[in-house]
């Protein structure tokens, strides 16, 4: 059974996306220190969650984005139009125009979100030309 080149797009991009994440939370994230522990917290448990979380959500997105594409043309010019804003978005925090004041784990998790939003229109506007 073939699958649809739109789902297999939104797995690679959501996994792509997920495991930037997972690196931004491994080398970047300080968690907070338990409470009442003396252990340090755990970087891995973390760095698995985040990913988990973050491959649902781009995953979500991007059926939410494939949904309102196929609204017609309206639906396609504004997916077009969010990708300007998530790649402007993503731009802007990476050179330090938005979330300066922000801790790098915050800015780079912006950035890597913000990349995610703006690649998956112009990728199902590609996808719907073959």
């Amino acid at each position: 059974m073939p699958v649809d080149p739109q789902t297999a797009a939104i797995a690679v991009v959501s996994l792509l996306g997920a495991s930037a994440v997972a690196v931004v939370t491994r080398r970047h994230y300080e968690p907070p220190p338990r409470d009442g522990e003396d252990e340090p917290p755990e970087p891995v448990f973390e760095t698995v969650v985040f990913f988990a979380l973050a491959a649902g959500l781009f995953a979500g997105l991007g059926y939410a984005i494939a949904t309102v594409g196929r609204w017609g043309t309206l639906g396609r010019i504004g997916t077009l139009l969010l990708s300007l804003v998530g790649l402007y978005s993503a731009y802007a925090t990476y050179t330090g125009r938005v979330a300066d004041d922000a801790d790098p784990a915050s800015a780079l998790m912006g950035i890597v979100s913000a990349t995610v939003l703006g690649v998956y229109p112009p990728l199902f506007f590609a996808l719907s030309a073959l």
